[in-house]
């Protein structure tokens, strides 16, 4: 019996050192997560900021997702310049080279295009615009002409 008993410390002794190599190869894995969280991280703060943004300016336009907006006077879209690219990245304001305005009638299918080329002016009046029901979507364009993804449609009724 005092044979088995001296055996077993020694099979101990053994044994703790694969364990402990065990954990730590364990922990030296790298996470194939890390790349795709990221990115998907990314994707998230751009879509965030987008709709941000998105929501600001139907805001200004008295209009929720839901619902749209009939102007019975002059209206004006008013935005915000972003502080952000979509990769999460800083935009300064001198980076900015213009804003462009999509708009179309509602029941058209090609969009005509309006350009801001100054990154200081975030507003466009209506007044000029003839009635109808309208959509507008608006993007950014860096000073290298990189052109941000359209914001989410606001639809306005002017009459």
């Amino acid at each position: 019996m005092t044979t088995s008993k001296t055996r077993q410390p020694h099979f101990f002794i053994f044994l703790l050192p694969v364990i402990a190599a065990s954990f730590l190869l364990a922990a030296c894995q790298e996470d194939s997560r890390a790349v795709s969280t990221s990115s998907d991280r990314a994707s998230e703060i751009a879509d965030s900021r987008l709709n941000k943004a998105t929501d600001g300016l139907m805001t200004t336009l008295g209009q929720t997702r839901e619902t749209g907006y009939t102007a019975t006077e002059p209206k004006e879209l008013t935005w915000t310049a972003p502080l952000t690219r979509e990769d999460g990245s800083s935009l300064e304001l001198g980076e900015i080279a213009e804003f462009r305005v999509y708009y179309r009638f509602r029941h058209q299918d090609n969009f005509k295009v309006i350009r801001i080329e100054s990154p200081a002016t975030t507003r466009l009046s209506l007044a000029e615009m003839a009635p109808g029901a309208y959509e507008f979507a608006i993007t950014t364009v860096d000073i290298q002409g990189l052109e941000s993804r359209r914001s989410t449609p606001v639809n306005v009724d002017l009459i």
